[in-house]
């Protein structure tokens, strides 16, 4: 059994988070896309697929890394959907038969971009056998398959400032080898590593 069979097992049994009256606001889908390996083969284990967003005037979130994902469009069926139209869009990956859904995790409260109404961003995780190379779609600056070992390795932690009405606040942050991984994405990846055992394998 490799570790991501494990890490399988114990997020389809992983009971996560729904917020009550989500379907009241606007909700957001995301995807967490995880191979058996990176597209060098070089033995990393598994990888995790992230992005960095692109670098945009009034996005307070340019130049983050996050997974792909986006709102909920009047045409989608739901958020799963969403999120897998957002993850072919901004990554070109498809859903074929190498890929399963293997679990999500907790509902996430945010508010939109530039907007002080709630968000509800739902996470769907995702396994494939093959970590491909992928071309980045206007949303996205760059795609990176992170090793998971990244999210468990102490020596990888660091502090982002960011600015809430002026005043610098620290915040937990993962450094990926140049972006940086905080906010509520890493939230997402503390919950991942919580809900599979990672890093005890």
């Amino acid at each position: 059994m490799t570790l991501l069979d494990t890490l399988s097992i114990r997020l389809a049994e992983y009971q996560p988070k729904r917020l009550p009256g989500r379907r009241l606001i606007t909700r957001c889908g995301v995807v967490l896309l995880i191979a058996e390996d990176s597209p060098q083969k070089n033995g990393a284990g598994p990888v995790i697929l992230m992005m960095r967003r692109a670098e945009r005037i009034g996005d307070p979130w340019s130049g983050d890394v996050s997974f792909p994902g986006g709102k909920q469009d009047p045409e989608d069926a739901n958020t799963r959907a969403a999120a897998l139209r957002e993850l072919e869009e901004e990554t070109g990956f498809k859903i074929n038969r190498q890929t399963t859904p293997i679990g999500r995790l907790s509902d996430r409260l945010t508010r939109e971009h530039g907007r002080r109404r709630p968000m509800v961003v739902s996470p769907y995780v995702y396994r494939t056998n093959k970590a491909v190379h992928l071309v980045p779609g206007l949303e996205a600056e760059s795609l990176i398959w992170v090793p998971l070992s990244y999210l468990t390795d102490r020596e990888r932690r660091t502090r982002k400032t960011w600015r809430v009405g002026g005043v610098p606040l620290p915040a937990p942050a993962i450094d990926l080898g140049g972006p940086i991984l905080w906010g509520l994405s890493l939230m997402m990846v503390h919950e991942l590593v919580r809900a599979t055992g990672l890093g005890h394998n």
